[in-house]
């Protein structure tokens, strides 16, 4: 059975392709465990803030438990995001990696000032004081080279054409002298060599509809890497801008304070 007449895949009688009724079921399942997770973190959410105003409201000696619960919700909403593409399936976001590491960080960092006292205690400030920037550092590395990847590897190896169903997306909005712009970085699913993926792809200016159907590249040597044609290579100036204010910059700042804090105070 055939949906359109120019269609090349078989259907069954209920009209979905070979196996596609139960990956249809999974996909369920996947969204309803998503719903699920989404419900958790926003009591932990809630939960959390009341915990540090009733903290807050009794002693200020409670201060660093307030400093570790604000952490810790960065490492529940990263271990959250990633539970929720390990469930769907979707290759995976390393980006997801950095507000774990945030949050452990900071957790530490915290612990370290509260059991430490006099020198110590200011070396530990000093030392924070100087790794700080690093951290912005490491997301205009992760940021660059993601740009990087897209604008000179992925769309290189992407070339065969295939047909895809767009399953779910993102949305990123940015805002500029009072104009919005919007991006999308839709997920695909689609057949392969005899076996279904579903996979993410960089973000494109148009906006995709879940449900319908999209032509992309995949990569015939490693079928989990996807290239969009719509989307948008990250250009020259945004790079240079990348490089400049979110790693030069804060690598200049961090040496700023490790020379005026750490080796010349």
């Amino acid at each position: 059975m055939k949906k359109h007449d120019k269609d090349t895949m078989n259907y069954d009688e209920n009209g979905y392709y070979s196996g596609e009724s139960d990956n249809s079921a999974e996909n369920g399942l996947a969204e309803t465990f998503n719903k699920i997770i989404g419900i958790m973190l926003l009591i932990w959410f809630a939960v959390t803030v009341i915990l540090m105003l009733i903290l807050s409201k009794t002693s200020n000696s409670k201060s660093w438990l307030i400093l570790i619960l604000f952490f810790q919700l960065f490492v529940v909403f990263g271990v959250g995001g990633i539970v929720s593409e390990l469930i769907k399936n979707q290759r995976f976001q390393r980006a997801l990696l950095l507000p774990v590491a945030i949050g452990a960080g900071g957790c530490i960092v915290t612990l370290l000032i509260h059991y430490s006292e006099g020198e110590r205690r200011e070396f530990i400030l000093k030392l924070l004081a100087v790794l700080f920037p690093l951290i912005f550092a490491a997301i205009g590395v992760f940021s660059l080279y993601s740009s990087l990847k897209a604008r000179l590897h992925t769309k290189k190896v992407c070339t065969e054409l295939i047909t895809a169903k767009c399953v779910d997306k993102a949305v990123f909005s940015t805002t500029i002298n009072g104009r919005t712009t919007y991006k999308f970085a839709p997920t695909y699913e689609y057949e392969y060599g005899d076996k279904e993926y579903t996979s993410t792809a960089f973000k494109t200016p148009e906006d995709r509809i879940i449900g319908d159907d999209y032509e992309i590249l995949v990569n015939p040597d490693k079928p989990k890497e996807i290239y969009d044609p719509t989307s948008v290579d990250a250009g020259v100036g945004g790079m240079v801008a990348t490089a400049i204010f979110l790693i030069a910059l804060p690598l200049a700042l961090s040496g700023l304070a490790a020379y005026f804090l750490l080796i010349n105070p």
